[in-house]
């Protein structure tokens, strides 16, 4: 090693000895592995990031979403049970079947509502995310 560094010009010499001993093959796969760790790692904080700013902003548009509806519905149940007392104290004339058909009607709505709001507002959480983190 001191014969080919004695065989540089002198002005190179100092910038030779400057970068240090020679590196193995042991010593670049640790840097290897090293890098592919610290790569991999950037990756999985990116997307756990992604991830968690998705969710929230899922959260705050479903509860925002799932109040409205909510709300819609209290005051559908508040007009009808205020129309069906109107027609129980004989304020509204109105047939007794065609009360009987608006109540059934107007109950199995909110029920209906209901039901969307669960499944289409709190979905079940699936493995996709995870499946995402085993492929990184």
């Amino acid at each position: 090693m001191q014969d080919l560094l004695n065989a540089i010009p002198p002005e190179l010499r100092d910038q030779v000895e400057a970068v240090g001993p020679p590196v193995g093959p042991g010593e670049l796969e640790s840097f290897e592995r090293v890098t592919r760790a610290r790569d991999q790692s950037y990756k999985l904080q990116t997307l756990v990031t992604a991830w968690k700013l998705q969710n929230e902003a899922e959260r705050q548009l479903r509860q925002k979403v799932a109040w409205y509806i909510l709300g819609a519905l209290a005051f559908q149940l508040l007009l009808v049970n205020t129309c069906y007392f109107l027609i129980g104290f004989g304020v509204l004339r109105v047939d007794a079947d065609l009360s009987k058909i608006f109540v059934l009607a107007v109950f199995a709505e909110v029920v209906a509502m209901v039901l969307i709001v669960l499944r289409y507002l709190f979905p079940q959480i699936g493995n996709e995310f995870l499946q995402l983190i085993k492929e990184l």
